[in-house]
């Protein structure tokens, strides 16, 4: 009698046909191989790669390359191109609170010169011994970063920029947009004069320009007309700011 096969016969060929090495293939009849499946993944992230390049073509260093060379550029004159990401403003009732006590200040110095100059006349407290109840605010600064979504954190403080027209000496308010590529020059230091330190760097700054080279705040709101000057290395010496307003003065005086 012919015994029908069961389906126990008809799985262990399967078995051992999934059970095979790679390197070994089945036949069965007259079916033809197909071709090996090739499938297309993106290469995978490269964590190293830099947000910019230590120094750029046209000269200019990077914060990266900055702090990077640190050593190599701390306490002297760099350039920089980068991206703003922040202009410090005082907020408003701050400010009224310290222009109020500036008001007032004035208003007692007044009262002594009249008094003969002898403070603290008729129960008034000496102009220098007046206190106020509110937090001076923060000497002009703002935030670079390598990129226009640089964390706040990361980002390099440019410290003491100037708030005034040095020729009509009126309030110049320093007006760039954050995300804006901008080139600043000044001296990288740890310490500002005006109060900031940054264990990472920040520039004292000298003088600030669009990404096409058009001034949009020179010299320094702290220091001295006489230190006013920029030394790059492999460059002349640029006088900015009230350095650049006296050296035209003396200059016209001469003609």
């Amino acid at each position: 009698m012919k015994r029908l096969p069961t389906v126990y016969h008809r799985i262990i060929p399967l078995a051992v046909a999934l059970l095979a090495p790679s390197g070994v293939r089945l036949a069965y009849g007259q079916g033809q191989e197909l071709p090996p499946v090739k499938v297309d993944l993106p290469p995978p992230p490269n964590f190293n790669v830099q947000t910019a390049p230590e120094k750029y073509p046209s000269g200019e260093l990077s914060i990266y390359g900055l702090r990077k060379h640190m050593n190599q550029y701390l306490d002297k004159d760099v350039q920089v191109r980068a991206y703003m990401l922040e202009v410090y403003e005082c907020p408003a009732e701050q400010r009224k609170c310290n222009d109020d006590l500036a008001a007032k200040t004035k208003k007692q110095k007044k009262k002594e010169l009249k008094s003969g100059g002898l403070p603290g006349k008729a129960g008034a407290p000496p102009a220098a011994d007046m206190k106020g109840g509110c937090r001076p605010c923060d000497q002009p600064h703002f935030f670079l970063g390598d990129t226009p979504t640089t964390k706040l954190d990361h980002g390099l403080l440019v410290a003491d920029y100037p708030v005034k027209d040095w020729k009509t000496n009126k309030p110049k308010p320093l007006e760039v947009k954050p995300g804006t590529q901008v080139i600043v020059t000044g001296t990288f230091a740890i310490n500002s004069i005006g109060g900031f330190a940054a264990s990472d760097g920040l520039i004292i700054h000298k003088k600030l320009q669009d990404s096409e080279g058009k001034v949009l705040a020179e010299g320094n709101a702290v220091l001295p007309p006489d230190a006013q000057t920029i030394n790059l290395e492999g460059k002349p010496a640029e006088k900015v700011g009230g350095a650049r307003i006296d050296a035209e003065k003396e200059a016209k005086g001469k003609k």
